[in-house]
C-alpha cells in the first residue's frame, strides 16, 4: 500500500533532515482521509518510542498561508513531547530541512471537548487558558512544494513549539485583536492580529474539534492547541535571532545556531 512507502520517504527527510522528492509523485496520490492516516501511523511510532501528546496544530487559518502553501482549507497535526524547545534553548537549523517561523495564540484547555458539533462557545467554556507560542515549521519535500495530502501526512508541517511566558484568562482578552509582531536580527517581518485565524482564534479550535470527530478523537484536558499563524510564516537559519510579541501574552526570544 502507498501509505507504508509514503511514511518511509517522510520518514527518511525527518531523519536525516534532507528534504525528498514528492511521495504523491513517486507512489501516487492519497484521499485526505488517507493523508491523516499516514500522520497517526507516523505519530504512533513516536509514541511506541517513549514521546507522549501534549496537543494539536491548526495551519492554515491565516489566508496569508493558504496564498504561501496553495491551499484552501485548514489541516492539523499532533504534537508529541518532543517538540517543545524552551525560551532560552536555541534551535539548530541543521535539524531541519528548511525551518520557518510563526507567532500563534495557543489555548490550553481546562476539560474534554468532542465533537461533532461544538460551537465557539462551548470551546471557551472548555478553556482553561491561552499563550503566546512561536511554532517551528519544516516541509519534509522539497522546494516547500507540497499537496495538501503531503501537508497532512507530514504532520500538518509541524516541527517545534516555543510556548510563551504568560498563561492568560480568555476572558481577559480580546482575541480578535491579541496582536502579534515578529522580529529578526531587530528587523520588523509582519505584524497580525487573532483575527486573522479564521476570523478568531476561538473558531480553529471549533474546527479542530469538530474535525477530529470525524476521526474519532477530541480534546483532552491538559491539550495545547496552536491556532495557526497570524501572519505569513519565515525562513530562518544560522546566526537569527527572533523575537515574536504579543500585545498581553509577552515575548519569546531565541536564537538559531
Amino acid at each position: 500500500m502507498n501509505q507504508h512507502q509514503w511514511i518511509e520517504r517522510l520518514q527518511e527527510a525527518r531523519e536525516t533532515g534532507k528534504p525528498v522528492d514528492s511521495p504523491e509523485s513517486a507512489f501516487g496520490p492519497l484521499t485526505i482521509e488517507e493523508a491523516y492516516g499516514v500522520q497517526d501511523l507516523m505519530t504512533a511510532e513516536r509514541l511506541k518510542a517513549g514521546e507522549r501528546i501534549i496537543g494539536w496544530k491548526v495551519g492554515a487559518t491565516s489566508q496569508a498561508v493558504m496564498e504561501q502553501l496553495n491551499i484552501r482549507e485548514p489541516v492539523y497535526g499532533c504534537m508529541t513531547s518532543s517538540s517543545v524547545y524552551l525560551p532560552q534553548d536555541t534551535v539548530n537549523a541543521s535539524a531541519f530541512c528548511q525551518v520557518a517561523v510563526e507567532g500563534e495564540i495557543a489555548f490550553v484547555m481546562g476539560d474534554r471537548l468532542r465533537g461533532p458539533g461544538r460551537t465557539p462557545a462551548e470551546v471557551l467554556t472548555a478553556t482553561a487558558g491561552i499563550m503566546g507560542a512561536v511554532e517551528l515549521v519544516d516541509c519534509r519535500v522539497k522546494g516547500w512544494n507540497a499537496s495538501i495530502a503531503e501537508i497532512i501526512a507530514d504532520n500538518a508541517l509541524h516541527a517545534g513549539v516555543i510556548l510563551g511566558p504568560t498563561e492568560a484568562p480568555v476572558a481577559g482578552i480580546d482575541l480578535q485583536k491579541e496582536a502579534v509582531t515578529l522580529r529578526k536580527n531587530s528587523e520588523i517581518l509582519s505584524s497580525a492580529s487573532g483575527s486573522e485565524a479564521l476570523g478568531n482564534p476561538l473558531n480553529v479550535v471549533t474546527w479542530l474539534v469538530n474535525k477530529m470527530a470525524e476521526l474519532g478523537r477530541g480534546l483532552r484536558e491538559g491539550d495545547i492547541v496552536l491556532t495557526g499563524s497570524l501572519t505569513k510564516y519565515f525562513f530562518v537559519t544560522s546566526g537569527d535571532h527572533v523575537e515574536v510579541s504579543f500585545s498581553n501574552l509577552g515575548h519569546i526570544v531565541f536564537s538559531v545556531t
